[in-house]
């Protein structure tokens, strides 16, 4: 379903925008390629969806903000704020479902490929790929499925950091955290629409792989706590992400 989506958003954006303007008419593409709305804000929320032990799907919300900086028409650096839940569920075994809240700070460099890609001037729809680096925060507990009581949990009075980006390794520092850090790399793409000079929407689609198996209050084929005083798992990392759309209002250049 996923992979229909993404096919669908690319060939939206190459029909509608391949050398064209906003009257539909083909232009020549203009030698300057510098952007003279560089800045914008933008909100955005959606859906997310997990990846791991407990992965049938409860899909939770998310909201965010994001700041962006476009260095000229084909690349951005935009620097976001996301707070949401993920959810999940698995009878075999566990006979659980968690809730995780989270946060995110992610910054990203995003790729306009219908600028990069088109021989013509394009025009309203721009299809882009984008992939950062980043942090989450969160705090996940799992449930029992017929009573909700409370069986795994990521967090107490005995969670310390663990080592930032280490495999192995000792926690550090006081203990009583109550969300756990851990190292994350957003990767997704987006489909922009211009409805006026100074603002647009879209939808955007975004993957995280996060350096921990702890997302789900759970870690491998086993019922004890993955709170982060037991440090990492040697078990596979948790994925998750989210389907969203947004509204931005970009900022022209009084330079210009």
């Amino acid at each position: 379903m996923r992979n229909g989506l993404l096919s669908v958003i690319f060939i939206f954006s190459f029909s509608v925008s391949y050398g064209q303007n906003s009257n539909g008419i083909s232009r020549k593409k203009s030698y300057g390629r510098k952007e003279y709305f560089p800045f914008s804000v933008s909100l955005r929320g959606g859906l997310t969806q997990f990846y791991g032990e407990l992965n049938a799907q409860d899909m939770q919300g998310m909201t965010g903000i994001s700041l962006g900086k476009s260095f000229n028409k084909n690349l951005a650096l935009h620097f976001d704020y996301t707070a949401g839940k993920l959810g999940g569920e698995k009878v075999a075994f566990f006979n659980s479902y968690f809730i995780n809240e989270y946060n995110s700070l992610e910054l990203t460099a995003k790729w306009n490929l219908t600028e990069q890609f088109s021989r013509l001037e394009p025009g309203n729809a721009h299809f882009f790929l984008y992939g950062g680096i980043g942090l989450v925060y969160f705090s996940a507990n799992a449930f029992a499925m017929d009573d909700n009581r409370l069986l795994r949990f990521t967090n107490s009075k005995l969670s310390a950091r663990n080592p930032l980006f280490l495999r192995w390794g000792p926690p550090k520092g006081p203990a009583g955290i109550k969300k756990t850090r851990e190292g994350i790399l957003p990767l997704g793409t987006s489909l922009d629409f211009l409805l006026f000079k100074c603002l647009k929407t879209g939808i955007d689609y975004r993957f995280y792989f996060v350096r921990t198996d702890k997302m789900d209050a759970t870690s491998g084929r086993r019922l004890l706590n993955p709170e982060e005083s037991n440090s990492y798992s040697d078990t596979p990392n948790d994925k998750f992400s989210f389907l969203s759309v947004f509204l931005s209002y970009r900022f022209k250049n009084t330079r210009h």
